[in-house]
């Protein structure tokens, strides 16, 4: 796995009283640096995927009862492709200020749609990060100078998204 750079900018926010908001393109990567940064926490993790009709159901028009009876024991709660769970952004505010000990993760590649869902009812309630496709400090730093120089006019080509890279690298 390539080490991300927004990795331990993320992980220093968690249980800080706000949700995390990931935004970025699809395929860049976001469900998976979040599976990496939740696998080293000791806490229980519930995943949900808002492409998952009973997920979109369950998550939107919700109430806090509702919500703490679909999270249970779940400390940390990442819910990937938020922007498809219509009313997303209550959903959200509903966890931060009736769960304060349960930490929600939420990523999207709509940027603008999830933003504009989350904007006013999270104002002051997350923290928001954007991540793009790897760059080339990070490929340097898994590869070494040289392999990324000698590659550099393949990914100029063809891009720094993840799956490609690493067919590239085979990594």
């Amino acid at each position: 796995m390539i080490k991300r750079e927004l990795e331990k900018r993320i992980e220093h926010y968690f249980f800080k009283g706000k949700a995390l908001i990931l935004f970025g393109p699809r395929q860049a990567g976001k469900a998976t640096l979040m599976e990496e940064i939740i696998k080293k926490r000791k806490e229980a993790v519930l995943i949900l995927n808002g492409d998952e009709a009973d997920v979109r159901e369950s998550l939107s028009n919700t109430t806090s009862t509702r919500i703490k009876a679909i999270i249970g024991n779940h400390k940390i709660v990442f819910i990937d492709e938020a922007q498809r769970i219509p009313n997303i952004g209550l959903t959200l505010k509903l966890f931060t200020d009736q769960l304060k000990d349960t930490q929600v993760i939420a990523t999207g590649s709509s940027a603008f749609e999830l933003a504009y869902k989350t904007n006013e009812p999270l104002t002051g309630r997350k923290f928001e990060f954007q991540l793009f496709p790897l760059s080339f400090g990070e490929m340097v730093k898994h590869h070494g100078l040289l392999t990324e120089k000698r590659l550099l006019e393949h990914r100029l080509i063809f891009g720094y998204y993840p799956e490609i890279v690493s067919v590239t690298c085979r990594c």
